[in-house]
């Protein structure tokens, strides 16, 4: 992946589409989309071989958009991404049939992830540079997509505690709020965030 958006980046550079100073910053640009697409390519595939495409495509999207500002976990490696977003997204199946079975487990669990966002906002991305402004915006964003989606979420497991659906856009606000917990646990990352709400 790295030397396919070296030579992507590369050609741009010669066809002077960017500059050789942005070089580095455009290959890893590349490289991350590029991982990115793979990843959801191959997680559709394992979504439609499972039975389960608009369900897990429920759950990546509040998942992901809620990841998009409070971040969390990362792998060292493109295939350690590759291989723990694909389990993550197939863990789900058999997680949303456990919840419907105890919705409220996942009641008490959407409201425990809901003050685990609220707690800690965000967390510094160890591949992005952001400035303190920048990590703030993080944090507020996060606050607030969490204030909007789980209310919502919550919501919809009283009126719709049947549908399935439901469950997996409640287990993308649990598996956010994990994931920011498995930083801070495992990362050592018990910073001043909890101090800023």
């Amino acid at each position: 992946m790295e030397y396919l958006s070296a030579l992507i980046a590369d050609r741009m550079c010669k066809n002077e589409i960017i500059k050789e100073d942005d070089l580095k910053f455009y290959a890893y640009s590349i490289q991350l989309l590029l991982e990115k697409t793979i990843g959801f390519i191959l997680i559709g595939i394992f979504a439609l071989l499972s039975g389960a495409f608009i369900e897990i495509a429920v759950f990546l999207a509040v998942f992901c958009v809620l990841r998009s500002y409070s971040d969390g976990i990362h792998c060292k490696t493109s295939i350690g991404c590759f291989i723990s977003s694909v389990l993550l997204s197939l863990s789900t199946i058999p997680a949303a049939k456990w919840l419907i079975s105890c919705p409220a487990v996942c009641i008490a669990g959407v409201l425990i992830s809901m003050a685990v966002i609220l707690v800690i906002g965000a967390i510094h991305d160890p591949n992005l540079d952001l400035t303190e402004d920048e990590m703030a915006h993080h944090k507020k964003m996060s606050r607030i997509l969490i204030l909007i989606a789980g209310p919502v979420v919550l919501s919809l497991l009283f009126l719709l505690s049947n549908n399935t659906l439901v469950y997996y856009s409640a287990l993308g606000i649990i598996y956010n709020a994990l994931s920011l917990l498995a930083v801070k646990i495992f990362k050592g990352e018990l910073q001043e965030n909890e101090e800023e709400i």
